[in-house]
């Protein structure tokens, strides 16, 4: 079961993984046909008792279809969301994983594979791909600090 859920005032949480993929100077983003002109990172929602590297390497698997291996992702930053969207307010717990693998480098344009081809994911230049409506706005930042200097995750 996905951690989300809706107060009594309307306001939704969500706690989310995304991933940043870079392959030289380009960058993997994901644009559903149907909500809209902006761009979004490949992820999704975690699931209870599920730890953040495992939720993302899972979304990849389903949106992707590559296995991920623990060695090819990394966390990039956690970040705080507060946003609204289609008039309801959003609060987001968000753990972005910098991801390298060659299987997915190796791609071309692909659909994503649990979202009736609504959803295609390309490989744009960074350069270009900083004047697009990328959601969260913020990811930008990603396409050039991929470093994270601190790393902890703790187990049940």
């Amino acid at each position: 079961m996905d951690i989300k859920f809706v107060n009594d005032e309307g306001i939704k949480f969500n706690f989310r993984v995304a991933g940043i993929f870079k392959n030289g100077n380009k960058v993997l983003l994901q644009k559903n046909e149907k909500s809209g002109d902006y761009y979004s990172l490949i992820g999704g929602r975690v699931k209870f008792l599920e730890d953040t590297k495992k939720a993302m390497i899972r979304e990849i698997n389903e949106e992707v279809g590559v296995l991920l291996k623990d060695n090819e992702l990394s966390l990039l930053e956690v970040v705080e969301n507060f946003f609204t969207y289609d008039g309801t307010k959003f609060h987001e717990l968000l753990f972005v994983y910098k991801i390298d693998s060659e299987k997915i480098n190796s791609m071309d344009d692909f659909y994503t594979l649990d979202k009736d081809k609504s959803s295609i994911n390309k490989w744009y230049d960074i350069n270009e791909a900083k004047n697009f409506d990328i959601r969260p706005s913020f990811a930008k930042k990603w396409f050039d600090d991929t470093k994270l200097n601190h790393e902890v995750i703790n187990e049940l």
